[in-house]
């Protein structure tokens, strides 16, 4: 199995009264944007936080390159954009989300860094701009490129690009630039959306995987995360 594949069966995430999801499964190959159709809100917070390790299960299992390991899916995965989660806060310059996004890629973060960052872009003058002011595919793009530098990403999962309205394509193009450089791509958006980038509403069920308990071994293909 190719170490940077997801394959989920049967997920669940236990809700206040009901799962908040029930019964998800798919299998996103890599290389690849899968999108994954949940109803907006907290069903696609759940959802996510279950694909990067991050949250108990209350049925089925997640795994990375055939690993269930918890610490693995979350050392693998990185969360773009999850509401209250990993999501900016609005309020914050552009110039201030770039610096803490390269910190959590482990990349130099300081103001000489982030100008650097700004300047090979052709965004030195949006710095200071509010991040909620800035066009909605500008900040998929930088939060999926941002998110996919840490060295040890395998599988970037965006959650609910469609919220913040535009065309979906947009990010969908975005998504798909980060899978063509051999990562995985899942993005958790509104049915609605997902049938008007001509994916499935649903995603399949899959049978139940094999995992195994220890992490695949390392790529040998030299691609980044």
């Amino acid at each position: 199995m190719n170490e940077r594949q997801v394959v989920v069966h049967d997920v669940s995430v236990r809700g206040t009264h009901e799962p908040f999801v029930s019964g998800v499964g798919f299998t996103a190959p890599a290389a690849s944007v899968t999108v994954v159709a949940v109803d907006p809100g907290v069903g696609q917070v759940a959802l996510a936080l279950a694909l990067g390790g991050r949250v108990d299960l209350l049925t089925g299992c997640v795994s990375v390159g055939g690993s269930t390991d918890r610490a693995h899916l979350q050392l693998r995965t990185r969360l773009v954009d999850v509401p209250d989660v990993t999501a900016p806060e609005d309020a914050f310059p552009l110039r201030a989300v770039v610096a803490e996004e390269l910190a959590l890629a482990e990349r130099p973060s300081s103001r000489k860094d982030v100008a650097a960052f700004l300047r090979d872009r052709g965004l030195s003058e949006l710095a200071p701009r509010r991040w909620e002011s800035l066009p909605t595919g500008l900040r998929t793009r930088l939060l999926l490129e941002l998110g996919s530098w840490h060295p040890q990403v395998r599988v970037i999962v965006l959650t609910g690009p469609d919220r913040h309205g535009g065309d979906p394509h947009e990010w969908f193009e975005a998504a798909r630039s980060v899978a063509e450089r051999g990562l995985t791509v899942i993005a958790i958006c509104a049915p609605a959306t997902a049938s008007a980038l001509g994916r499935p509403a649903e995603p399949p069920t899959v049978p139940a995987p094999e995992p195994t308990s220890e992490p695949t071994s390392e790529p040998t293909d030299g691609v980044p995360a």
